[in-house]
């Protein structure tokens, strides 16, 4: 049994002894301090015999604590004293506090001999005692009510150094312990811990505190034994003697210091010779952790310097010590010690942790840094990170909404704007879109080719694309991908985008069953070759989408439907997924092995979903995210007049388009309007700005084409196609299809997906056509899967919502929904020359001829027949905080955050 173990024993029975009256101290002070009213007095000791910010970090801590007007009203007024590292002034200390029936706690003694005496006083006073620095295990051995440490013992500490020598490769190691039991349990645990490493103790020395002269050992050493590395266990300055020393005797070996040489003392003393020491440790000022960058932000605008460790755990002891006396809602010690010992992920500024009904923590993590130059420098930067979404730096954080939770981020199963936005990022496609013009432009591709005939398509792949794993990414790839979206047991949910690939739709029918029948292979490792049913000029535009995309062939066989989770993925994008919390959002970092990772500024990305756009507005205004609106999360259409006027808000706003139109379409079988005149007239009869202002709170353009600008082919308003709002002509074309004035017109079925604001537009739409055509309409508002069946595969009502959405910017991915021999929408009609139309325009490369044939296409579907009635564009109202810079909306697919940065507001 150790000396100050023996010392606490003897202590602790005198103690008894005389506190056998009636009312112990304990007693006592719980008794007085239920009562109190006025400031918490709580004991601070701080250790001054070596180089530390202990004290103003507690100080900052208690400041603060009490501008925030306290705990529960009471402010925390500290008690200060300096132990000197000395046990006997430490003990006098502690009866001294003892003696203050006011003090509930104290914070401090950092060295574990001077510790372990105090906490035996502090136990039998029933003061709550927390030790900042105190790593021996025998601190908390007598399982008192009291004692606790928010550090971890030095079995963690010499643990995690043997790990660190493991890592580092060495293979033979001296250890030096200073005679303290604290520092020989720590070389005892890395010797145990590194011999199952594999790693051989050739010798182990100890010293005294008070020696100076290492020399003649350390010639001994080196002439008796061969070794890599050199552990020191100790404080300073006696350790840092002995690390000057062992350089001066050529011992150029890598040093190891236990928790005892974290202190700037150590360059101090050693100077040079401390050059490239590493040092366990528990706090890192630059780690990527929002909690621990506010601090010492903050500790930097206080004091001008930079905070160390001990102010750090001088901070995180007082501010946990506060928040058990709010949680418990007491400052009765006892009751502080029972809400600290069931106390679990409490997060400070030197991360998170729990406490142990011992009065140990677990879970704070230990870092490595080295010293360099005279600082110390921090490795393994990548395993600092939180797994917590909202602990983030803000300066290196793009905060961003999503208005649902993500889906998959399988580009193959994806099919909505929440995966389309995540597959952006994180898997790179064959093509992108310049974001001014929409045109298809290279990505993964370098270049491509296509065939005299147009039905075939070459894409030449760039060699420098990778997987996270290192993996080359390969046509093979792009293949694999392909034919496993288009197999029907994938059940892909956009596999109808393939379908321009020969054999594809039998393929996804289950009508052939040998998929490798399908129109794509590589002939080598950096090409893929498109086969198509029929020309498609649109054909780059198209193989943008998410089921074109690469995927990792092996992770998926080997995983199934969990290669998507954090520990299974690879992807090859300008993110890689760190962190995906289903219900709760995402946390996507820089992919260091993008091949254009130099150019990608903003270092990491996180989605919080939030369901209520007022929520995110709210959480925008109080700078909690960069952007609303977009393709995120819309803002409250209520909201947009107030933010137009709002002096702040109005220059963060601005408005883009959305690649859809909101339509209605006919099912042309059903009478009264399979009558081209009926369906007109319907047209006519809607006022479509009027629409807009009174149920969709202004948040629209007038529509009366189906593909909406800037896409490719998509018909400008003023050139006049379509049919606008004129009810004189609305009533004359009802008239003439034998219905003047509405008399004996049928009651007619509206079909909407259920949702409050398709039934507000249904509504609207009912109320304008009886008022001006003086016709009755029923509503028929189905769920999803129900309203996708009748309109896609079943016989829908006489008028529906039809989504008219693109997923690339070709008037094709509006116009081709009503090819007559494929239709995407059950409509029930057959018009040779819009078919025909739509045909030429895949067909032909000649720009100005494709727009002509787009255009004649359009006045025949909303015009001539009238199929369909467009009703708006759809538009995006955005805000963008001013730091992020380089900013643009796609109106299609998900952002290019990779092209954004951050500046100066």
């Amino acid at each position: 049994m150790s000396a100050i173990v023996l010392r606490c024993f003897f202590l602790f029975a005198l103690l008894v002894v005389f506190s056998c009256d009636t009312g112990t101290p304990s007693e006592k002070r719980s008794d007085k301090a239920a009562r109190a009213r006025g400031d918490i007095l709580i004991g601070v000791v701080r250790t001054s015999t070596y180089s530390n910010f202990f004290l103003e970090g507690v100080t900052m801590a208690v400041e603060e604590i009490n501008q925030r007007g306290g705990l529960s009203g009471r402010k925390i007024k500290p008690v200060v004293y300096d132990d000197m590292e000395d046990a006997d002034k430490g003990e006098r200390i502690a009866a001294e506090l003892a003696k203050n029936e006011d003090v509930v706690a104290v914070v401090g003694h950092r060295s574990s001999n001077v510790a372990i005496p105090a906490s035996v006083i502090y136990e039998e006073a029933g003061i709550c005692y927390l030790s900042y620095g105190a790593t021996d295990p025998d601190l908390t051995r007598y399982r008192g009510n009291f004692t606790f440490r928010n550090i971890p013992t030095q079995k963690e500490f010499g643990y995690q150094v043997a790990e660190y020598a493991h890592r580092s490769e060495f293979k033979k190691v001296i250890t030096f312990y200073e005679r303290k039991a604290v520092h020989k349990s720590l070389a005892e645990i890395f010797k145990a811990r590194a011999m199952e490493l594999g790693i051989e103790i050739v010798a182990t020395r100890s010293y005294f505190t008070e020696e100076n002269d290492f020399r003649s050992v350390i010639a001994l050493l080196k002439k008796e034994y061969e070794f890599d590395s050199v552990l020191i266990a100790g404080d300073t300055p006696t350790a840092a003697v002995l690390v000057s020393q062992l350089r001066e005797m050529g011992a150029n070996v890598p040093i190891m210091g236990g928790d005892g040489l974290d202190t700037s003392d150590l360059w101090v003393i050693a100077g040079k010779a401390a050059e490239n020491i590493a040092v366990p440790t528990v706090f890192n000022a630059l780690a990527p952790d929002k909690l621990t960058r506010d601090f010492v932000k903050r500790f930097e605008s206080r004091y001008g310097f930079v905070p160390d460790t001990w102010a750090a755990q001088g901070y995180d002891a007082m501010s946990v010590l506060a928040s058990a006396i709010e949680k418990g809602g007491s400052a009765v010690p006892i009751v502080i010690s029972t809400t600290l010992r069931f106390l679990e992920n409490w997060k400070g500024v030197t991360g998170s942790y729990d406490f142990t009904p011992e009065g140990d923590i677990t879970g704070k993590k230990i870092f490595f840094k080295v010293m360099k130059d005279g600082e110390f420098v921090f490795t393994d930067q990548e395993q600092m990170y939180e797994s917590d979404l909202f602990n983030y730096m803000e300066e290196y954080t793009l905060r961003l909404p999503l208005k649902r939770p993500v889906r998959t981020i399988d580009p193959g199963l994806g099919g909505d704007s929440v995966s389309a936005e995540i597959t952006e990022q994180l898997f790179l496609g064959l093509t992108d879109f310049d974001p001014e013009t929409y045109e298809a432009v290279p990505e993964l591709a370098k270049k491509w080719r296509v065939s005299a005939s147009g039905n075939t398509y070459i894409f030449d792949m760039r060699y420098d694309a990778t997987w996270t794993n290192g993996d080359p990414v390969t046509a093979h790839d792009v293949a694999w991908a392909v034919r496993r979206n288009i197999h029907p047991d994938t059940k892909s949910s956009y596999a109808h985008m393939l379908y321009i690939l020969k054999n594809a739709k039998p393929i996804n029918k289950g009508e052939i069953k040998d998929v490798s029948e399908l129109g794509v292979y590589s002939p080598d490792d950096f090409t893929v070759v498109f086969k198509l049913e029929h020309p498609a000029s649109y054909f780059p535009a198209l193989v943008s989408s998410e089921v074109y995309r690469p995927l990792p062939k092996a992770a998926i066989e080997k995983y199934g439907h969990g290669w998507t989770e954090p520990e299974n993925i690879r992807t090859n994008g300008s993110y890689m997924l760190a962190l995906w919390e289903k219900s709760r959002g995402m946390f996507l970092k820089k992919n260091p092995k993008y091949y254009d990772a130099e150019k990608v500024s903003v270092p990491e990305v996180r989605y919080y979903v939030i369901a209520q756009s007022s929520l995110g507005l709210a959480m925008y205004e109080n700078n909690e995210l960069d952007i609303m609106g977009s393709s995120y999360l819309r803002l409250p259409p209520a909201e947009v007049h107030r933010i137009k006027k709002n002096p702040v808000l109005r220059d963060q706003y601005s408005e883009s388009p959305h690649f859809c139109t909101y339509t209605y379409a006919f099912n042309t079988r059903r009478p009264p309007v399979d009558n081209p005149l009926v369906r007109k007239a319907i047209s006519a009869a809607i006022d479509r700005q009027l629409l807009i202002d009174a149920e969709n709170e202004g948040n629209g353009e007038p529509a009366t084409t189906c593909a909406r600008p800037p896409g490719f082919g998509a018909v400008s308003p003023e050139e006049g196609v379509g049919i606008g709002f004129d009810p004189s002509q609305a009533q004359k074309w009802l008239a003439l299809a034998g219905y003047p004035g509405g008399k004996g017109f049928p009651d007619i079925t509206l079909l909407y997906n259920d949702s409050e604001f398709h039934k507000k537009i249904a509504s609207a739409i009912q109320a304008i056509l009886k008022h001006h055509l003086n016709i009755n309409i029923k509503l028929q508002g189905e769920d999803d899967d129900n309203y996708t069946n009748l309109v896609t595969q079943g016989n829908p009502p006489h008028m529906f919502r039809a989504k008219m959405c693109s997923e690339y910017p070709d008037a094709n991915g509006w116009l081709d929904r009503f090819h007559p021999s494929n239709p995407f929408f059950n409509v029930g009609w057959k018009n040779q020359e819009f078919a025909t139309l739509i045909d030429k325009a895949g067909e032909k490369f000649d720009r100005e001829q494709r727009k002509m044939f787009y255009k004649r296409a359009e006045q025949i579907l909303c015009e001539e027949e009238a199929v369909a009635i467009p009703l708006y564009f759809e538009i995006y109202h955005c805000l963008v905080k001013p730091r992020v810079k380089g900013w643009y909306h796609m109106a299609t697919g998900g952002q290019h955050i990779r092209n954004w940065y951050f500046g100066e507001e």
